[in-house]
Order: structure tokens, then sequence, then C-alpha cells
């Protein structure tokens, strides 16, 4: 008899508990993001990555119709990027978002160059194309000389699909500033260089500056004209400063400094594409 009781008591208690500890119910996608490994990927990366790119036009332009090439040697990142991917549904119809963060980032140009292209037909052609000038670069001939820009606290959007509000847009909590070249170092000039037949002299300035550079609301989209971008209310009140400005060579004497203020670039459509 107490046998049985055992057993019942047993029976009893199993049957009770998904009705107590164990009762389950159906989570919301609010929920569903405190799950680890269920709502969306996030990746971080270290970047510290220096290579060589190179922009290939295969057919020229009317006065010089060889293909082409934009040559960027020793192009750089060096920060941190993180990216949430992310996918759902709204009144639209689904969508795949990407969020990039961007605490901080580096971004080396390396020098700029022009070279000869290929016709574009071959890819280990073009690869070779762009190792063998790259290798054979010599800074004195570089268009541009290399620049640094340094970017923090931005974040940007990225979404795909039916459901999508804009193929980018760009949030950030500040404005940000950008510093080309350091005054009183004439290694970390900026430099643009007449290469021509004609020229032979450059633009020098100890420091390019741009202050209260404000994206915050930026949108981007993709259409059939090109890329689209959509300037924000708030890139309104941009400063810029060229310190140093000189026109010849690093002898010739300098013009001075010269400033603007108030710069307004708000609700702007600016348009690329190819031609």
């Amino acid at each position: 008899m107490m046998k049985n009781f055992r057993k019942l008591a047993l029976v009893s208690a199993i049957a009770a508990m998904p009705m107590t500890g164990f009762a389950m119910q159906a989570m919301d996608d609010e929920a569903l993001s405190g799950v680890t490994g269920q709502d969306g990927i996030r990746i971080g990366l270290q970047l510290d990555a220096t290579l060589n790119v190179g922009i290939e036009d295969t057919d020229g332009h009317a006065s010089a119709p060889d293909a082409g090439m934009i040559l960027l040697v020793g192009h750089a990142l060096n920060g941190t990027v993180n990216l949430d991917i992310d996918a759902g549904t709204n009144a639209n119809g689904s969508v795949l978002r990407i969020g990039v963060e961007i605490p901080t980032l580096t971004l080396e140009t390396g020098d700029i160059y022009v070279v000869a292209g290929t016709d574009g037909t071959d890819v280990d052609a073009g690869l070779a194309n762009v190792a063998a000038l790259a290798a054979a670069a010599d800074p004195a001939d570089a268009l541009i000389e290399n620049v640094s820009i340094t970017l923090n606290d931005l974040s940007l959007g990225i979404e795909l699909g039916e459901g999508a509000d804009n193929f980018l847009s760009i949030n950030t909590s500040s404005a940000f500033d950008i510093n080309i070249g350091e005054l009183g170092n004439a290694a970390d000039n900026f430099q643009l260089n007449d290469q021509g037949a004609n020229g032979g002299g450059s633009v020098i300035l100890d420091q390019i500056a741009i202050r209260n550079i404000d994206l915050d609301g930026l949108t981007a989209n993709i259409t059939t004209n090109g890329l689209e971008i959509s300037t924000n209310a708030a890139l309104g009140n941009i400063d810029l400063a060229m310190m140093g400005l000189t026109l010849g060579d690093a002898a010739s004497a300098s013009l001075g400094n010269v400033y603007v203020t108030g710069l307004n670039m708000s609700n702007q459509t600016i348009t690329i594409s190819g031609k």
C-alpha cells in the first residue's frame, strides 16, 4: 500500500511540473534579443591593415583614350569597427539591416598616382598590373601625398530588401573634425603635385582643418541615376582652415592662411554615377 502511494505521489509531482517551474510560453523579439545567439549576428573587427588599391578606367577619355588607373599605394585602416547584422519585417516588407559602429578609425589614403591600366578583360593581368606599378611607384611622382583622416563616434546603418527605408543612413551623437597634415611638421604636409609637361609645381598646405562636421541624419540611396546622397539639416556650420598655403614648391614663399566659416552644406543632394 505504501509503495503504491509513493508511486502515485511521484506521478502527481511529474504531472504538476509543466504548470510550475517548467511552464513554457511564446517569446517576442524583444525577449529573444536577450538570448545569446538568437537575435542577429555581431562581428567585431580590430583593423590594422595596409594595402594597395587600384581603380581602373578601361576606356580613358577623349584626349587620353588609353586605359588608366587611380592607384593608392600604402592605403591603410587602423581602429575598431563593429558590425551588427539583423533581419526583420516591417509594414513595407522584409529588410536586412547591417549596423556599423565606428568608435575610432584612422584612414590613410596612401600616396595617390595616375598610372596605366589594362583593358579590363583579364583578372590576373589587372592584379599583376596593380602589384607591379605599386612596387615601382616613386613618391616624387605622386599626385597627392598620403592624407590621414580619423573618425570617431560614427554609426552607419545599411538596409537591403523591400522594407528598407534607406540604403545608407548615418547617425552620430556629436560632430567631428578632420585634420590633414600637422602644423610645423613638413613631413606631414598636404601636397598636391602637378606632374604635367607644363607644370612641375605643387600646392602645399601645412594643415587642412575641417570643423563641425555633423553627419547625423545623412542618408544615401541607390537610384536609377546612381548613388544619391542627401545631406541633413545639421550640416550647416562647417569651418575650414587652410594653413600655410604655398604655390610652387617647398622653397616658395607662403601665401598665408585661408579661413572659411559658416559653410552650409545642409539639405543638398549629391549624385555619383559612372559616365
